[in-house]
């Protein structure tokens, strides 16, 4: 399960992507969504909301749950991955160097000016990618942005019409 968090800054949507910290046995220094794995008891929403929190500090009472993304699997490990669309509504940041190096902050517009890459693998295997100057977000993530990016602009209620318009 992973969060894809939507933040609001200079009046554009952006979205909020971390890079995994070096030290972790499943996908180090990857850039990713917020995310893990679902523990006992705890429903996909519960985890969502507490690997946001453990992760970047972000509060559950500071979000809005806008909704389910296409789900995707990812190549390397064979993980469901189960993608929730969620609207930070205080952006407040405090990362566990834990798990975290780095978070990034994208402009949703981004994802559909930039092609995305179909890339094959060594093994034959089919990814993608997406390349903004040096950050490269590939994988399960460039697939959950690619699949779901017109999902997430209407579940955001047409970003564009909050965008200012220039008026003569």
């Amino acid at each position: 399960m992973v969060a894809v968090p939507i933040v609001h800054l200079f009046g554009s949507p952006y979205v909020v992507l971390i890079r995994r910290a070096r030290r972790l046995k499943r996908h180090p220094n990857q850039v990713a969504f917020p995310g893990g794995i679902v523990e006992e008891n705890e429903s996909m929403v519960d985890a969502l909301f507490r690997e946001l929190e453990e992760e970047v500090g972000v509060l559950k009472q500071n979000c809005k749950l806008l909704g389910k993304l296409s789900p995707t699997v990812t190549a390397k490990s064979n993980l469901y991955m189960q993608p929730f669309l969620v609207k930070i509504e205080l952006p407040h940041f405090r990362l566990n160097r834990n798990e975290v190096e780095d978070i990034y902050f994208i402009e949703l517009k981004l994802f559909e000016e930039n092609h995305c890459e179909e890339i094959v693998l060594p093994k034959g295997g089919k990814t993608f990618r997406f390349k903004f100057g040096d950050l490269v977000v590939w994988g399960a993530t460039a697939r959950i942005m690619r699949n779901s990016f017109l999902q997430i602009e209407h579940l955001l209620g047409g970003y564009r019409d909050e965008l200012p318009r220039n008026e003569s």
